[in-house]
């Protein structure tokens, strides 16, 4: 704990001010049940209506009996450096990232501007840098307890190496984001394969695919997009093309029969009919390879030029 003191041997208050990073907010309606409550039988007093709160720090029991009165100032300094913020928000702003041998340990200030106590439960949290995701994760904010009305309250936690998106720590800037269950769009990272199609693959296949579930943008929430990674021509005039399901809905998809056009570059119909797909199991959040072969006699252009290729799904 307070790996964050690392960061501030040295250094003035002007030093310390640029430790701050982009605040991220969401409305608080965007969190679902299951990842935050407002404790609404502890109200404050009535105020009158306004658009911008300035907050307060707000420390932890624990902080407040580890941390020496220079530390407290410290944190209390870098607080009144933060924007007021919108009435009716919650935001996270990240002031210290440290690399270590297990990851990332990330600190920041957990804001709330409304006027009822925030308690935050499973939320998903992500780092970017350079406005790009380098890591995301679910994490447990139980202990950190309560955050008063119109209050920042700083905490730390690790992102471990294995919710690393990639390994490039070049960047300029970075931030801590935190994902609303209630979001219109959804990211289906949890990459699954089908056991015997995992059997026939190598471990570069694998990585490829890997990193395609995390480079591909959200989609939005309910529905399933198809993304064509992979097509060959076989020599013996079969076309063998690769696609991934990304499932954003809230239960499995399960299709009975789709239908499958693919075009290449030149928009012209390559190959195209009604496929059984009730092979394809998609859990709820989850990316699933599958691989569908067009015998010769359906390839309606086997000269195709498929260095650029269009896959439809219906």
């Amino acid at each position: 704990m307070f790996s964050f003191l690392k960061n501030w041997f040295g250094k003035d208050e002007s030093q310390l001010k640029k430790e701050l990073q982009e605040e991220a907010a969401i409305d608080f309606h965007e969190l679902s049940d299951s990842e935050a409550d407002v404790e609404k039988e502890v109200a404050s007093n009535a105020a009158p209506v306004v658009t911008k709160v300035h907050t307060e720090l707000s420390l932890h029991p624990v902080w407040e009996q580890e941390l020496d009165a220079e530390k407290k100032y410290t944190l209390r300094f870098l607080q009144a450096e933060l924007p007021d913020m919108v009435k009716g928000m919650i935001s996270v702003t990240g002031f210290s990232m440290i690399p270590g041998p297990n990851g990332l340990t990330v600190t920041m200030f957990f804001r709330n501007s409304l006027d009822h106590p925030v308690r935050f439960k499973n939320i998903r949290m992500a780092i970017y840098l350079d406005d790009k995701p380098f890591a995301r994760m679910r994490v447990d904010l139980s202990e950190m307890g309560a955050i008063p009305p119109r209050s920042s309250r700083p905490w730390e936690m690790l992102f471990p190496e294995e919710t690393f998106l990639h390994d490039n720590f070049s960047f300029k800037r970075w931030k801590v984001v935190m994902k609303a269950g209630r979001s219109s769009h959804v990211w289906p990272k949890q990459l699954e394969l089908d056991p015997e199609m995992e059997k026939r693959m190598t471990e570069r296949q694998k990585d490829r695919l890997e990193a395609l579930t995390h480079s591909l943008p959200p989609i939005p929430a309910d529905t399933v997009q198809v993304t064509g990674f992979d097509i060959t021509l076989a020599n013996d005039g079969r076309l063998i093309a690769g696609m991934l399901f990304r499932n954003g809905m809230r239960e499995m998809y399960n299709p009975e029969k789709i239908q499958l056009t693919i075009s290449d570059q030149d928009g012209d119909v390559v190959a195209k009919g009604s496929v059984d797909a009730s092979t394809v199991k998609v859990k709820p959040g989850h990316s699933r390879p599958w691989i569908i072969v067009f015998p010769p006699n359906a390839v309606k252009k086997p000269n195709a030029n498929l260095r650029r290729w269009v896959l439809e799904v219906k």
